[in-house]
């Protein structure tokens, strides 16, 4: 009789346990699954998160596109040096006048005794040098009446080729002057220069205006050629 209870509760634990056994297993196959769709749920919420922040840069890629293309070239006809009216430059005092290529831009940085013109492309250069009074003899440079003699003078690279050369000597030192230059040089290549000027001693004025080219294009040197054609003081 006592061995008979004795295995009754040895059965007893033993369902027990299996039955413990069970629902621990349960639990813990719950518990993975909980695991999982929580993992599954984290992935989920870091693709969407990856995938809005790549729509996101996409979008924000595109606006500065659409900002760069909106920001195409615009003139600036007026600064501080004066202003361009019917394509005619003129000083902010009137004291002088250029026709700068078409198109181009007055620098903002400039002002009456040195006024800037740059190229679409910002390229090219075109400046008029003014100055009157004591200072305007100390501005200039002066000028040998022949050209083989400037070129003792000048160092502008390899390869210099003078294109013309021109002085006119007047009294007290006066002088008019025009030439132009191709040279090379190994920071910007293939450059032509060309300047027109002149100086009056007795009213103490200089003014030059010079173009710094850096295309090739023969279209763009007949402009700054035009241009320095069109100096003139008021």
């Amino acid at each position: 009789m006592r061995r008979k209870k004795m295995l009754a509760v040895i059965v007893l634990a033993m369902t027990v346990m299996a039955a413990a056994t069970a629902c621990g297993s349960k639990k813990n196959t719950k518990e993975q699954d909980a695991s999982k769709e929580a993992a599954a749920t984290v992935a989920t919420n870091e693709t969407t998160n990856a995938e809005s922040s790549l729509a996101e840069s996409e979008s924000e890629d595109a606006d500065e596109s659409e900002s760069e293309e909106t920001t195409a070239y615009v003139q600036k006809t007026a600064a501080d040096s004066g202003s361009i009216t019917s394509g005619v430059f003129t000083s902010k005092s009137g004291k002088y006048q250029i026709t700068p290529p078409t198109n181009w831009s007055v620098d903002e940085d400039g002002d009456e005794s040195v006024a800037a013109f740059t190229s679409p492309g910002g390229n090219d250069i075109l400046e008029v040098t003014y100055i009157e009074g004591e200072g305007a003899n100390d501005a200039r440079e002066v000028y040998p009446e022949s050209m083989e003699e400037y070129k003792k003078l000048v160092s502008r690279g390899d390869d210099l080729e003078f294109v013309r050369y021109e002085v006119e000597n007047g009294a007290n030192g006066s002088q008019k002057f025009r030439y132009a230059i191709r040279y090379t040089t190994p920071q910007d290549g293939v450059r032509y220069y060309a300047i027109t000027g002149s100086y009056d001693a007795a009213a103490k004025k200089y003014i030059s205006a010079s173009g710094s080219v850096e295309s090739e294009d023969k279209a763009v040197i007949d402009q700054i050629e035009a241009a320095l054609d069109t100096l003139k003081l008021k």
